[in-house]
């Protein structure tokens, strides 16, 4: 009994293992204690008592909190330097931060908990690894597989250059050297590396691009298409290669294998995943039962795939492209799983591997770069000869295509950029006894070099805010009467459909008037990966699909037959709630609008006396596009019913109200635009302040005057002479409450009130008022006409003349 002293006793209960005298080891059989009895534990038991953090549940609480502050402070430190350095590297970096903890004194605590003399799995390294297979599986879920339908012939071409070629140059470099090995690599390590700096891995660029919040942009998608085509061919590329290098035996295994899961996947799991959405009823979600089975075959399939010696990942991320994206399963399964597993699971299986970093080995095969010689060299002699080959062979297809230099070169870093996907595969590689332990750490400083090095890089050489830029006078001022007027008219919810078309088909000659209207269903992104952009005249939706707009076309397409003068093109964007604003940017770009139409994110019920919808999405939405909308914007506020359009002699009762200023201008020249219609009935309504203090001087004040003398001058020649065109009415005021008087007087008298978003902004006009602004998008005299209090019938129409121009 000697032999069991009590140092035996304290090592089986710490470390779950210990050794007699006579050498014999003897390990824990049963499980160990997964939480502490508490404080009393150590001080009853004294030496026998085991460390807060030899139980696994402490344990796991303590390595959490210390990680995540980790990477939270590396994170927020690059965040206030203004560098775009992703999420995912601030995670390396944190694990690389503590990789030589294991060199310290055996007493320090860091080392007994990050390090223990302990042959025990531990659970943050399986929770970890459960983290890896979800973020596989999730990244399938929200990968469009039809971006790769829509590719253009650019992303086409520049996907597969970008993987072939320097594949080609490295095999033309090296030789026989991935076969035989170098003095330090074996051959099956240098075909590795060759590979992995050879591919581009889609879920790697999509994160990046989103993180450097270019992906709703042009150049986004294409890089996104090209990584999809590219991804595609890497695929194609790994699996000639497994059955050119392994034994032909294995290779029949492994595909029949793989075949068979394909099979099971497409033809058994994704129609059944159909049937279960065609049971679930509409704006019902999906049944939990469901989501947690999706969870346990997505583990399943992983394993699978490890037994068949594959990378085991492609089995989660095969299945989730087989999910149907979007709502109702797509987007359930990134709501339930995406927010918890990016933010707790996945820095513990970023953070492991990278404390894995041996920094004295990588310091002295530094100091033997200067001989030419070790296993960094040899290694870095690849990466240089691939990534160099990568970036020259993927920044022509793009400048073939008419692509700028600049545009093209940063193409190239993107799709060169490397990040979790190679530290995955490095990692299996590892495991597989593949890659050295050694290759693993210059890998893993390579890649976080990368990923840390090439998306700061791509933020200084892509300068995103140049492409809302634009370089014409696009407002209603700088038209010239009979000119066709362009309006793009956006759509959040049906609520907004009815009070878009009124607008229209009121305020508007329609019969002879070259009017084109863009209408732009915004959806939000939810369950995918990439955002989707869908023309419905050019894009047809297939029999039997899901369509995110149905409300929208057929009202608008009934619209357009009634009025068939109008030139009509509807659209869908679906995209993340923070970049909506940048997709009306662009449609207003790419079709030379001169003005944008936005819903107010308040919605009244029928009766106007109760507010039924109240989005603060879409206000930003509108505060955003306020801020740099390339053309004139309008907010409009529905506070009446449709009215008929089919009465004998409907008179659209419109009021201007006019102070001065450019917005002012804007809104008066919409007037004057809606006065071509000889159904409407225009009053200008012009206050004057009792005291010139804020009003404009000057210039400004000499374009009010001209383009008030240019509106009466209109209603003298009456254009037509069948009835008049503009009732001038003038008031003086004195401050605010002279303003709300006059407004209530004729608050019951108009259909529409339009008003320039600064009106009276500094002026006696809105004097005291301004303290009473809700919402600052409709200006002082906006906000008050669009007030609950405010016995306002009519609708409202706040305009904003265009800001931001690159020529004056």
């Amino acid at each position: 009994m000697d032999t069991f002293n009590e140092t035996f006793w304290t090592d089986l209960s710490t470390h779950g293992y210990s050794i007699t005298e006579d050498g014999t080891k003897i390990c824990e059989q049963e499980p160990a204690i997964v939480s502490s009895f508490g404080v009393w534990d150590k001080l009853l038991f004294g030496r026998l008592g085991i460390s807060i953090w030899d139980y696994n549940l402490p344990l796991l609480e303590i390595v959490i909190v210390l990680v995540l502050c980790l990477w939270q402070f590396f994170y927020v430190l690059f965040k206030k330097i203004r560098l775009p350095v992703p999420k995912i590297t601030s995670m390396m970096i944190a694990g690389a931060a503590l990789s030589q903890t294991s060199l310290l004194p055996n007493d320090w605590l860091v080392q007994r908990i990050f390090f223990p003399d302990d042959l025990r799995p531990k659970l943050p390294e399986t929770l970890g690894g459960f983290a890896f297979v979800l973020y596989w599986f999730l990244e399938g879920v929200k990968m469009d597989v039809g971006m790769v339908k829509r590719s253009g012939s650019k992303a086409v071409t520049t996907g597969v250059v970008t993987v072939l070629f320097p594949i080609f140059t490295a095999n033309i470099v090296f030789g026989s050297l991935r076969e035989t090995g170098g003095k330090h690599l074996t051959g099956v390590e240098y075909r590795t590396i060759i590979f992995m700096q050879s591919i581009s891995a889609f879920t790697g660029i999509s994160r990046l691009v989103r993180d450097l919040k270019i992906d709703h942009s042009e150049f986004g998608r294409i890089a996104l298409s090209a990584a999809m085509v590219a991804d595609a061919t890497g695929f194609g590329v790994n699996i000639f290669a497994l059955v050119a290098w392994s034994d032909w035996r294995v290779s029949v295994v492994q595909g029949v294998g793989l075949v068979v899961y394909v099979i099971v996947v497409v033809w058994i799991v994704r129609p059944v995943m159909f049937w279960v959405i065609r049971r679930t009823p509409e704006e019902r979600p999906v049944k939990e039962c469901v989501i947690y089975c999706i969870i346990i075959f997505s583990f399943f399939s992983y394993e699978y795939l490890k037994m068949l010696h594959l990378f085991p990942a492609v089995g989660p991320f095969f299945l989730g492209l087989c999910i149907p994206h979007g709502p109702p399963l797509g987007s359930a399964l990134v709501e339930k799983f995406e927010s918890f597993n990016t933010g707790i699971l996945l820095p513990l299986f970023l953070f492991f591997p990278m404390m894995q970093i041996d920094g004295p080995w990588l310091l002295n095969e530094i100091r033997q770069l200067r001989h030419y010689d070790g296993q960094l060299y040899e290694a870095l002699t690849i990466i240089v000869v691939v990534s160099t080959a990568k970036i020259f062979f993927t920044t022509i297809p793009p400048l073939l295509a008419k692509m700028p230099l600049t545009d093209s070169f940063v193409m190239s870093l993107i799709l060169s950029n490397k990040g979790f996907v190679e530290m995955c595969y490095f990692m299996y590689a590892v495991e597989r006894k593949t890659l050295h332990v050694k290759s693993f750490t210059t890998m893993a400083v390579m890649i976080l070099l990368s990923s840390t090095i090439l998306p700061v890089a791509i933020h200084y050489l892509y300068d995103a805010s140049k492409r809302f830029i634009c370089f014409q006078k696009r407002n209603l001022m700088s038209l010239k009467l009979g000119s066709e007027l362009k309006f793009l008219v956006c759509i959040h919810k049906a609520d907004h459909i009815a009070g878009m078309i009124n607008l229209l088909g009121q305020s508007f000659p329609l019969q002879d008037f070259a009017l084109g209207c863009y209408v732009l269903h915004l959806v939000e992104l939810v369950g995918l990966d990439n955002p989707l952009f869908i023309s419905h005249q050019m894009q047809k939706a297939e029999p039997g699909s899901r369509s995110y707009s149905t409300n929208v076309l057929i009202a608008f397409d009934s619209f357009k037959h009634y009025w068939k003068s109008i030139t009509l093109e509807l659209f869908t964007s679906i995209s993340n709630r923070k970049y909506m604003h940048q997709e009306i940017y662009s449609l207003a770009l790419d079709k030379q609008v001169s003005f944008i139409m936005l819903p107010f994110h308040r919605i009244w019920s029928l009766d106007q006396t109760t507010v039924v919808s109240d989005d603060i999405i879409r206000r930003q939405v509108n505060i955003n596009v306020l801020r740099q909308a390339p053309c004139s914007v309008g907010i409009f506020i529905q506070r009446q019913n449709m009215v008929s359009t089919q009465k004998s002699n409907p008179t659209f009762k419109v009021c201007a109200i006019f102070v001065g200023g450019k917005d002012d201008r804007e809104a008066l020249a919409l007037g004057k635009q809606m006065m071509r219609n000889q159904k409407v009935s225009l009053t200008l309504l012009k206050l004057v302040p009792g005291s010139m203090a804020g009003m404009s001087t000057g210039w400004d004040q000499m374009l009010d005057t001209a383009e008030i003398k240019e509106t009466m001058r209109n209603n003298d020649t009456n254009l037509g002479g069948q009835h008049d065109l503009v009732e001038y009415v003038e008031e003086t005021v004195n401050d605010g409450s002279d303003t709300s008087k006059i407004l209530l007087s004729v608050a019951k008298a108009f259909d529409l009130f339009v008003v320039g978003r600064t009106t009276g902004m500094g002026t006696d006009v809105t004097r005291a008022l301004s303290d009473w602004a809700e919402f600052d998008e409709l200006g002082v005299i906006g906000d008050l006409l669009a007030s609950p209090d405010f016995p306002n019938k009519g609708s409202v129409l706040v305009v904003q003349q265009q800001q931001n121009v690159a020529c004056r």
